[in-house]
């Protein structure tokens, strides 16, 4: 070995011998002297500070900071004067590092530049009245720091472990508490400025500018890797840009403090790129994240916050938020938006110097376009102010074919099979569901060529074209025109309050329909007789959701009431044919209410009025009706024969003028159910002729023989029928016609227990025609031999004529008088 490198060797053995012996001996001058350090430590912080400090040991070690000492300092408490009443200790700390520098400890003062802090709790306390244990940290004297007696320790690192650091300011109403897991940290000071870095693992519990509003980022997991620079000159803190995490979601925070002004403004900026709507908003304060809490995204999007605040009593930060997306899918209350695309913004200060509260906020969407429930919407923009009581306000224009309104679900009343539809509207209305404040809609739809199924009354329509006019409160529907197999109709008419009655009270809903057409076959219609059917449940959760408003239609069209002016060129229901039909009618959930119905059938005019109560298959009605100058045959044919067997159309002629009251029921088929007719019909027949007439007949196997029995004619007939139920009550009835005269009373069975009693004098009416005194004439009719006869019913069913009055059986010589 060369001499050059053996020196070297052993001095550089006799140096580290040098070291470990001075390292020995620090240690044992350092553990001899436990007592007096403790106390000098003890007695310098409490020297600085307007408090009491208490520690319960200390430990040192030269190895664990080499070449510098370490101190461990275990149980350090530090409280103000107050501490008693308030109990809340600025720290307790179970175990406090310090790294002191070694030549300072010969000089008798300790220069400490590293601090580690491991389980324990810093708590920043103010009560009410502003007063604050903080005030513990100002120095006793100033004197002895500018006449050099006391000197700041550089501490270039810091260390915390399970420290639970709060901040609790309840004059202002604020609280910082945050669980900081692991931080690490280390301080560069310049002339100038000073650096702070750390990396930390801190769980927020709370973070509350303003208490009463809750806290930001609450039960939140950050991960901080940052790094802060404080400029001594003008007390500014800045946080260039720079990655934290949120809950692992990596966000880019920059902003910056000015502690040189009071109270303090600071500005913060955030970005957080494909974050999940709902995290997002479980970052903000609860009087932000509610008001989104109706709705969801359920892909991300990308966010930036912007907050311009003071550290100041009860200051809410000016907050404005953007964020947009692509391609979403976004659920709320009105249903599932699918390939939502829009930008939007949170702005908590519309009106600048009007406060940041929700009053003054607004949100805004720019640019959406979005399906909803098989709908293309677009929107330009879409504003909802006043968070408070949020109300929107949007622009919404789409164009789609009618058939994607069906995605909707089962449950939709109207099921369409094509057409298509525009919309250009302007929406104004409330967001939440509770909230009364008065909806406006303005704007047009138009719908074309439109085919669709009415499902409540199984009525399909085609050719249909409509023009929705809303007005803000009121629907206008313009140059409707729709088609059935047989008929088409031609429809405007009104709706007032729609949108304020929509969902609240669609009892309340009165729909004024004007109706024209050239052709109304009423058997089409048959169904609105019966009850609506229910609509069918939507299988999908999903489809529930989307069908809303379709599925408050069904009970808007079933609750609502209808009233129509009707104007009708012809109307055919079964056999019955009229014409020229004027109508005022009402429809109600359970009523039909015909107020004024005038038309033209069988030669003559018909004015009726009445109101039917549906109730299932069998519906109560009423009826008043004046019949002027009908042909009586097309009357019958009309009617069926009003359920008679033995006297139908082809047995009359004549023209009949009536007043009729009756109330019935009529089956859901749109049928007369059997013997429900009860009433009153007063009848004038003029003209009139009995033809072929089956108990005419059998009257002429009696006597007449040679009077052409089969086809007489009268002048005028006229009576009142009683109709109850199954049997018709005749009253005593004159009928004077040209080949025989019968007085006529007695009851008519409809389904037997017919009994009517006829007195047919034998003299010939031919003989007294040319008589003119009606007087002179009404005397001969009965003159001569008067035959008294019965038409009853037997028990086939038939009415068969027989001799006799009353209950006789036979004949007898009391059947025939004489006068």
């Amino acid at each position: 070995m060369r001499k050059w490198l053996r020196i070297i060797l052993i001095t550089g053995g006799i140096l580290v011998a040098l070291l470990v012996l001075l390292f020995l001996g620090m240690t044992w001058y350092i553990h001899a002297n436990k007592a007096t350090f403790l106390k000098q430590i003890t007695s310098q912080l409490n020297d600085r500070l307007n408090g009491t400090i208490t520690i319960a040991d200390m430990e040192s070690s030269l190895l664990k900071s080499f070449p510098n000492v370490s101190i461990g300092l275990k149980k350090v408490v530090l409280q103000d004067s107050l501490w008693q009443q308030h109990h809340h200790a600025l720290m307790d700390v179970d175990y406090i590092f310090v790294r002191v520098n070694t030549p300072s400890l010969l000089r008798k003062h300790v220069d400490v530049n590293e601090i580690t802090l491991q389980d324990g709790s810093i708590y920043l306390y103010t009560d009410t009245s502003g007063y604050s244990n903080t005030y513990v940290l100002q120095g006793k004297s100033a004197e002895k720091k500018k006449n050099g007696g006391s000197k700041d320790a550089n501490v270039s690192q810091l260390t915390f472990r399970n420290i639970n650091f709060v901040i609790d300011n309840r004059q202002k109403f604020k609280l910082f508490n945050l669980d900081i897991q692991k931080l690490d940290g280390k301080l560069n000071t310049g002339d100038s400025s000073i650096q702070f870095t750390m990396m930390s693992d801190i769980l927020s519990k709370s973070f509350a500018f303003n208490t009463n509003k809750g806290s930001y980022l609450k039960d939140k997991k950050l991960q901080l890797n940052i790094s802060v620079i404080f400029n001594k000159h003008t007390k500014i803190l800045t946080i260039p840009q720079q990655e934290i995490r949120i809950d692992n979601h990596p966000v880019l925070i920059t902003g910056q403090f000015g502690f040189g002004e009071k109270p303090p403004p600071f500005q913060l900026k955030i970005n957080a790129n494909q974050v999940l709507l709902k995290d997002a908003a479980s970052w903000l304060s609860p009087n932000i994240s509610t008001k989104l809490s109706s709705i969801s995204l359920t892909k991300p999007l990308d966010a930036e916050a912007n907050l311009d605040g003071h550290m100041k009593y009860r200051d809410t930060p000016k907050v404005l938020i953007t964020w947009k997306t692509t391609n979403n899918v976004l659920v709320s209350t009105m249903g599932e938006w699918t390939n939502c695309n829009f930008t939007g913004r949170f702005n908590n200060e519309v009106l600048p110097g009007h406060g940041h509260n929700d009053e003054n906020s607004a949100v805004n969407i720019f640019q959406l376009s979005a399906t909803l429930a098989g709908i293309p919407l677009k929107a330009d923009t879409i504003r909802v102010v006043n968070l408070k009581q949020p109300l929107l306000h949007g622009h919404f224009r789409s164009a789609f074919p009618l058939t994607n309104l069906n995605s909707a679900g089962e449950d939709a009343p109207l099921q369409f099979k094509s057409g298509n539809a525009n919309a250009d509207l302007f929406y104004t209305g409330p967001v939440l569901q509770d909230d009364k404040t008065p909806s406006s809609l303005q704007g047009v739809v138009e719908v074309q060529q439109g085919a669709f199924a009415y499902v409540p009354r199984n009525l399909a329509f085609h050719n249909a074209n409509a023009t929705l006019r809303f007005t803000g409160q009121d629907l206008l529907l313009e140059n409707i025109r729709v088609q059935t197999d047989k008929s088409s109709l031609q429809m405007d008419g009104m709706v007032k309050n729609l949108l304020n009655l929509y969902f609240t009270t669609p009892e309340k809903i009165e729909l004024t329909w004007n109706i024209r057409s050239q052709l109304v076959d009423l058997n089409e219609f048959k169904s609105f007789l019966g009850q609506r059917q229910k609509a069918k449940p939507s299988k999908s959760r999903q489809k529930a959701k989307m069908s809303r408003v379709s599925q408050q239609l069904d009970v808007v069209l079933a609750s609502s009431n209808v009233k129509m002016q009707v104007l009708l060129d012809k109307v055919i229901y079964q056999r019955f044919t009229a014409q020229n039909v004027k109508a005022a009618m009402e429809l109600t959930n359970e009523d039909i209410l015909l107020k004024q119905i005038a038309l033209q059938h069988a030669g003559g005019n018909i004015q009726l009025g009445g109101l039917m109560h549906q109730q299932g298959n069998n519906n109560n009605f009423t009826m008043n009706a004046t019949v002027n100058n009908v042909h009586i045959s097309q009357l019958f044919y009309a009617f069926n024969n009003f359920g008679l067997s033995s006297l139908k159309s082809d047995n009359l002629k004549g023209n009949v003028s009536a007043k009729v009251n009756l109330k019935g029921n009529i089956l859901d088929n749109g049928s007369l159910a059997k013997n429900s007719l009860y009433g009153t019909v007063n009848f004038n027949l003029k003209n009139g002729a009995l033809i072929n007439f089956g108990p005419l007949a059998d009257i002429g196997n009696f006597a007449f023989r040679k009077r052409h029995l089969d086809s007489i004619t009268f002048e005028t007939l006229s009576n009142t029928f009683q109709v109850q139920g199954n049997k018709v009550l005749i009253p005593p009835m004159q009928i004077a016609s040209s080949a025989i005269n019968i007085d006529v009373n007695g009851v008519y069975g409809i389904d037997g227990g017919t009994n009517i009693n006829l007195d047919i004098p034998l003299r010939n009416p031919a003989k007294d025609s040319a008589i003119t005194d009606r007087e002179e004439k009404r005397k001969r009719r009965r003159k001569g031999i008067v035959i008294h006869l019965r038409a009853v019913s037997e028990k086939d069913g038939k009415v068969k004529i027989k001799l006799g009055k009353g209950d006789s059986e036979k004949g007898s010589a009391a059947d025939i008088d004489a006068e």
